[in-house]
């Protein structure tokens, strides 16, 4: 074999190699837990084709739910962050105000407040679940009466095979802070 053709060879396959890491890694896609949790402050209900876990509306007041972020994928992957909004921090109408996760090496999601400790990288195997614990603070905003703010996924960033990713992960379900009455801040 000549010296160029070894060449155009090894160029051949690094070419292929490279396409295959990227179309794993780039098509490498979370998805929303086989299931969720809410404390005895929140009701859930359908709405539609999914359900509801609504918050009665109380400026400043931190609530706290449960939602599990799947990798259904063929290799782990390690979240290094996770948010409600991924915007602008200026906008951010909910604040995280404190993160926890339980252990991520089950195929389901097993939500145990006791056992939660503080978010910090955490790896998940293929095929398992991470349940997270989010507590949020309620935004201090003008509310008209019967109206809400709400959201159904979460920010999360992630590695798999060494690439950094960011995907907004449905939590299959939506959270709902419904204002009965109105509310003007003072």
């Amino acid at each position: 074999m000549t010296r160029r053709r070894r060449l155009l060879v090894a160029a051949a396959l690094a070419v292929a190699l490279c396409a295959g890491y990227l179309s794993a890694t780039i098509g490498h896609r979370l998805d929303h837990g086989s299931s969720w949790w809410h404390g005895a402050d929140a009701e859930s209900r359908p709405e539609g084709r999914r359900t509801e876990l609504r918050f009665a509306f109380n400026p400043g007041r931190r609530v706290t739910f449960g939602a599990s972020i799947r990798n259904p994928g063929r290799w782990p992957v390690t979240i290094t962050g996770i948010a409600v909004d991924d915007g602008p921090a200026d906008q951010h109408v909910f604040k995280i105000a404190r993160l926890a996760v339980t252990h991520a090496d089950e195929a389901s999601a097993i939500f145990d407040p006791a056992a939660a400790v503080a978010f910090q990288s955490i790896r998940v195997a293929a095929g398992a679940e991470l349940p997270v614990f989010v507590t949020i603070t309620i935004p201090d905003v003008e509310m008209a009466p019967g109206s809400g703010l709400f959201f159904d996924d979460l920010a999360v960033d992630y590695e798999v095979l060494g690439l950094p990713r960011h995907q907004r992960v449905p939590m299959g379900f939506r959270l709902s802070v419904r204002s009965a009455n109105g509310y003007v801040p003072r």
